[in-house]
């Protein structure tokens, strides 16, 4: 499943490239699900959970008016029984157990990201786990790519070994935010890392059906798209056993109406289901 080069790469790097996970009539399973959830946003959505409005413009297709930098399905899982079925893929999820070093790891969420073709717009470096009302960094993404993904169509760009740098780990963030609120000109290290280019990292090209895997702390990217064909990839985002809500950090995240525990209580309930 894993091999201890494989789990010594990913300690080292912050990301692994796996590559096969799924066959292309799973992929196409996939893309008739979320064929089936485009129609029922453009037909004016489902609210029946507060984050399937999110990332996205309802009753508009992505060819009217401008493009967008992408278009974002969030929670999958919970639309569609093939995206539940491979949230819980036991190949991924084990990988992601070995990864976490975890003996249970359970699902933040999942969502789709697509990039339109002729998408003139960027993803820019970023690290996800300040986004995420998360306590510690014990979480990875799994990047599946349901079309080809190259360099050209927007693939990820990666910094191997940031997520062990100790200049963007959350004490340095905490530190750098104290300094900026005394000093507004100062320019923390992390917003000095978002201005670099996607090419600034090493690009992870997959073929679909392919994966790679990220640490929460490493910084990454997408560059636009500038081919005429779409670039759609489906993200599961796992957390290890010990991980806790934190209140204090992203409060505003669309998914925070839906957790049951209190901040500093481990992350379980029902929407966020342990799958291995």
């Amino acid at each position: 499943m894993v091999t201890e080069e494989q789990a010594k790469f990913f300690d080292e790097n912050g990301y692994l490239r796996y590559g096969k996970v799924l066959e292309q009539t799973e992929i196409k399973a996939l893309i008739d699900g979320l064929n089936r959830i485009v129609d029922i946003e453009l037909e004016g959505g489902d609210d029946s959970s507060p984050e399937f409005s999110v990332g996205h413009r309802r009753k508009i297709k992505d060819t009217e008016e401008e493009p967008r930098v992408l278009t974002q399905y969030v929670n999958m899982w919970k639309r569609d029984k093939e995206y539940e079925k491979t949230v819980r893929h036991p190949l991924i999820t084990g990988i992601a157990k070995t990864l976490l070093k975890t003996p249970e790891v359970r699902l933040w969420h999942d969502h789709i990201i697509s990039k339109p073709p002729q998408d003139n717009g960027h993803f820019r470096f970023h690290q996800d786990f300040y986004g995420w009302p998360l306590s510690a960094p014990q979480i990875l993404s799994c990047w599946l790519a349901l079309d080809d993904a190259t360099v050209e169509n927007g693939c990820m760009h990666v910094v191997p070994g940031s997520h062990r740098d100790p200049r963007f780990s959350p004490e340095a963030k905490k530190r750098e935010e104290e300094a900026s609120s005394k000093d507004p000109t100062l320019k923390t290290e992390r917003a000095k890392m978002e201005e670099h280019p996607a090419s600034f990292g090493v690009p992870v090209e997959l073929s679909t059906g392919e994966c790679m895997f990220h640490h929460c702390l490493n910084f990454h990217a997408t560059p636009q798209n500038t081919t005429n064909r779409q670039r759609r990839a489906f993200v599961i985002i796992y957390y290890a056993q010990e991980v806790c809500f934190n209140d204090a950090q992203a409060g505003h995240h669309c998914l925070v109406p839906t957790i049951e525990v209190n901040s500093g209580e481990p992350l379980v309930g029902s929407g966020f289901p342990a799958v291995s």
